[in-house]
């Protein structure tokens, strides 16, 4: 189920890239028709173009699901820049040089050697088509890619929702919230150092974060070593994607328990704290603009995290939220009673949900 749903989301983001960067190939012709006269007719220009802008997107899919998210993404960042850009010159050369040798072979009848040794061939690399071509191919992979980085940055949905204007003005939600938060941290930082320690919480943020994606959760907030993940309410009771999420985080961190027993000589184990409730969300502040979610639900939850400490628990949800869920026979609630919160009023059942042996 992870590996179907993590391909297909992976699959839909190269698909995207891949269909915007053909049609931009599409499109190349009008706007800087070819000036070598001997390429065909004007419909290869377009052929070729959607030929290039199809491998360049795969070449863009490739670099930023897979090759930019290995040890490479570690560098400093200039030289990340550097590699990057190294990258979509040279696969953007490679696939215009191929697709034009193609296309050329195939209206003149040649061989491959024969081609290349021709004079239209050589005039194309040499006219005032080549250059043109390589500058816009690298643009549209730069929009791309910083849009992309942009989205990465902002968060899940939020450069769509951003301009699409819907949190411009104040709307009530109801919303699932899971606190999720490291525990002896503080002992861990103590142990590694700050520096070591920061890139003990990067990896483990990185690598529960297909989890979370898998489980149709969004990334609301990092605050220190805790991780803030919201979900419509449909989007997280379905299939109880919100309380499946933890378990999936749990089996990302077991899956690669030897990397940070032998970087770090110690494991991350964490607790959660769930509830779900209506919510205010909407923009806030000026220079620095960010969507926020405000209300009692977002307080509570927090709160409910603080007590799996108390009662000695890893996962606990409120007994409202347990009651939206349609729990897999592989899990098991367990009533913790009724407790009062720290800063609330009234007492709140919780309950606590393990895995079955």
């Amino acid at each position: 189920m992870q590996l179907m749903t993590g391909t297909k989301r992976k699959l839909a983001t190269s698909a995207i890239a891949v269909l915007v960067s053909a049609f931009s190939g599409f499109v190349y012709p009008f706007i800087f028709p070819p000036a070598q006269q001997s390429a065909g007719p004007a419909w290869h220009s377009h052929i070729n173009g959607i030929a290039v802008g199809t491998l360049i997107g795969l070449a863009l899919s490739f670099g930023e699901l897979y090759l930019f998210r290995t040890r490479i993404r570690r560098l400093r960042f200039h030289l990340f820049i550097i590699v990057q850009a190294l990258y979509y010159v040279v696969t953007t050369n490679i696939f215009v040089i191929s697709v034009m040798s193609s296309h050329y072979i195939m209206l003149h009848g040649h061989t491959f050697e024969e081609e290349t040794k021709s004079s239209v061939f050589q005039a194309f690399f040499q006219s005032s088509d080549f250059l043109p071509i390589n500058a816009y191919a690298l643009a549209v992979i730069i929009i791309l890619s910083f849009i992309r980085q942009v989205s990465r940055m902002l968060g899940q949905h939020a450069l769509v929702n951003f301009f699409s204007g819907k949190y411009h003005k104040p709307v009530e939600e109801e919303r699932v919230f899971m606190f999720l938060d490291l525990k002896a941290s503080t002992s861990i930082a103590e142990k590694l150092g700050h520096k070591r320690y920061h890139a003990f919480l990067n990896d483990f943020i990185f690598d529960i974060t297909p989890a979370i994606i898998e489980s149709k959760g969004e990334i609301y907030q990092y605050v220190g070593d805790e991780v803030v993940v919201t979900w419509p309410k449909e989007r997280g009771v379905r299939d109880a994607n919100c309380i499946n999420c933890y378990f999936r985080i749990a089996a990302a961190i077991a899956r690669v328990a030897d990397k940070y027993e032998r970087k770090y000589g110690c494991l991350p184990a964490f607790k959660a704290g769930y509830h779900y409730g209506t919510v205010i969300a909407g923009l806030i502040g000026d220079i620095k603009r960010d969507i926020v979610f405000h209300g009692d639900t977002v307080n509570t939850a927090s709160r409910i995290r603080s007590e799996c400490t108390v009662v000695k628990r890893d996962l606990l949800l409120s007994g409202h939220l347990l009651g939206q869920l349609s729990i897999s026979e592989y899990l098991t609630p367990e009533n913790m009673g009724k407790i009062k919160l720290r800063g609330k009023e009234e007492e709140i059942e919780l309950y606590s949900i393990k895995e079955a042996a």
